[in-house]
């Protein structure tokens, strides 16, 4: 009985290793991509680091939105061959296509026209500079109207 009831509960297995070792639509879906992100802030400026190895700046699409938020997105596909140059043959593939996007609310005191952005060994850092503020003097009388 106990037997019985563990055979019935591996019945998923095949079906999971399929979508688990071989390229299909379902496992395409399932493998989404998120970098990792860092965000600092110093007094020049915010500074968006995004960690996402084998890309290059091509693969990026920054812009800022009409509701003013920096939106990031990327899309890399890669010719999938089913045998690679060594002759050996693939039976998972998870280097074959990233996607991802994401938006950021940018804050009030971000210069809008001076962000740029890089992307150096797989890593797309956006910097982010402040507003350059007037110093307002440390104490001043109020007019009272």
């Amino acid at each position: 009985m106990i037997m019985n009831n563990y055979r019935n509960a591996m019945n998923w297995m095949p079906g999971f290793l399929n979508d688990f070792f071989y390229d299909t639509p379902a496992s395409r879906e399932v493998h989404t991509t998120c970098p990792a992100i860092n965000v600092s802030e110093d007094k020049k400026g915010y500074k968006l680091d995004l960690a996402v190895p084998g890309t290059t700046k091509q693969d990026y699409n920054i812009q800022i939105t009409e509701d003013g938020n920096l939106m990031v997105s990327l899309e890399k596909k890669n010719k999938q061959e089913e045998k690679s140059e060594d002759g050996k043959r693939y039976l998972r593939r998870e280097f074959s296509y990233q996607k991802f996007s994401q938006a950021f609310t940018l804050p009030d005191d971000v210069d809008r026209s001076g962000i740029t952005a890089t992307v150096t060994d797989g890593v797309l850092t956006i910097s982010l500079p402040k507003k350059e503020q007037e110093a307002l003097p440390a104490g001043r009388m109020i007019e009272i109207k």
